[in-house]
């Protein structure tokens, strides 16, 4: 992400199983713009524990129309990453507000918004 702003989603302790989930997360694109939802900047927190993942989204809007979407390839991207007998868990949190200050440096520039 943005060097400018820390990831949200990747302490500082630099967790590598935390790290090679955030990988698998930027292969996951927004449906309706094919951008990496980690470069959006919709991903809020990655929890990785002894025996699962949780992950929060943030949606771009109140109403965003593939929120179901969103969370379905976001968690088969990380259950298709983890062990099988973890717990995966990803959910959206409908009262944090995304702002294009969220997304990554280089997309906002690639798409006029900086």
């Amino acid at each position: 992400m943005d060097d400018a702003r820390p990831d949200p989603a990747i302490s500082s302790s630099a967790d590598p199983e935390r790290e090679r989930l955030m990988a698998v997360l930027r292969r996951v694109a927004d449906p309706e713009i094919g951008e990496s939802i980690v470069d959006l900047g919709l991903v809020d927190s990655l929890v990785v524990g002894p025996a699962g993942v949780t992950l929060t989204l943030i949606p771009t809007s109140a109403t965003c129309p593939m929120a179901d979407v969103l969370i379905e390839d976001a968690e088969t991207a990380l259950r298709q990453a983890c062990p099988a007998d973890w717990a995966v868990a990803v959910e959206m949190d409908w009262d944090a507000t995304w702002t294009p200050q969220r997304m990554s440096t280089a997309l906002r520039l690639r798409l006029g918004w900086a």
